[in-house]
């Protein structure tokens, strides 16, 4: 890891970095998932998902000074009438985290940068946290765990709490930064110029769902959505970046625009507009990593 880190770092004092970046052709689209503050890193800070603020800063001051930053709206139009998109980067967020309201919106707005934040239907009703964060699933994760858990567990949160022999009322839970937003919270941000996406109804694996389970997830979770925010999602992301032909088939019928995994790498013309590609920025990531990870220098 250390060496990795000085790797970035000599590509970026080289200024190969910057020579790559005049290059590229596609746009670049930015998947986060949650921004936190420094006292609430803890173990939470350990997941790659929660991002201390201060980091997060740094990136956006950074990304403002080196791209054009547009809304995922423009970046689409732009990829769907063929124009270049040399320069330019949007930002997401998933599964619309409180402290993507709390901490990361009001930041943007300070900069004036567009971003859009999709959102798991179901989430902002119940008091349960996302699987992921259960101390319990933590404990145990591994490579193995999580391909067991998105395939045979199909990515259902509470069949992998449950197979871990625990109820989902853990002891311990993740600070209120790191919980689902509740509707109010998000419909507030959506009419201060937020873009809200879908990103299913439960964050299954949508590969491993058919018939009337994977249509919940795809179209009644944008219809929950519209009907608390008062704005219809026209973009989708797949839960765990996960989908098939059959799921993208089901997407675009539904009458979204685009959708979106996470495959690294940036889109330009002539992309399949439902297998966009986003760069997952991982919450440890060094700044010397995050400007290399940008043009393509990606492990």
């Amino acid at each position: 890891m250390r060496l990795a880190s000085l790797g970035y770092a000599a590509l970026q004092l080289a200024g190969v970095t910057k020579v790559a970046r005049r290059l590229r052709r596609g746009g670049l689209v930015l998947c986060y998932h949650n921004v936190i503050p420094d006292a609430d890193t803890g173990i939470w800070g350990g997941l790659g998902l929660h991002m201390p603020l201060a980091t997060f800063a740094r990136q956006m001051q950074w990304l403002a000074a080196n791209y054009a930053v547009v809304p995922l709206q423009g970046l689409v139009d732009r990829l769907a009438a063929g124009e270049s998109l040399r320069g330019t980067a949007a930002i997401t967020f998933d599964d619309a985290y409180t402290g993507v309201f709390d901490h990361a919106w009001p930041l943007l707005q300070g900069l004036h940068l567009p971003a859009t934040v999709f959102v798991v239907a179901q989430a902002p009703e119940s008091d349960t946290d996302f699987w992921w964060d259960h101390p319990a699933v933590l404990r145990a994760a591994s490579d193995a765990q999580r391909r067991r858990w998105l395939t045979d567990l199909r990515g259902d949160g509470a069949a992998i709490v449950a197979s871990l022999g625990v109820n989902g009322g853990a002891a311990t839970r993740p600070p209120r930064s790191c919980r689902p937003a509740d509707w109010q919270t998000i419909r507030g941000a959506a009419e201060n110029g937020l873009t809200i996406g879908a990103h299913s109804a439960t964050h299954r694996a949508l590969p491993t769902l058919g018939g009337s389970d994977l249509r919940s997830e795809v179209i009644e979770s944008r219809d929950t959505i519209a009907r608390h925010t008062g704005t219809t999602p026209e973009f989708f992301a797949y839960p765990y970046g996960l989908s098939n032909p059959h799921v993208r088939e089901v997407v675009r019928a539904a009458g979204y625009r685009a959708a979106f995994t996470l495959d690294h790498g940036h889109n330009a013309s002539g992309v399949d507009q439902w297998t966009l590609r986003r760069l997952n920025v991982p919450a440890g990531i060094t700044d010397a990593a995050f400007d290399a990870w940008t043009v393509g220098f990606h492990p």
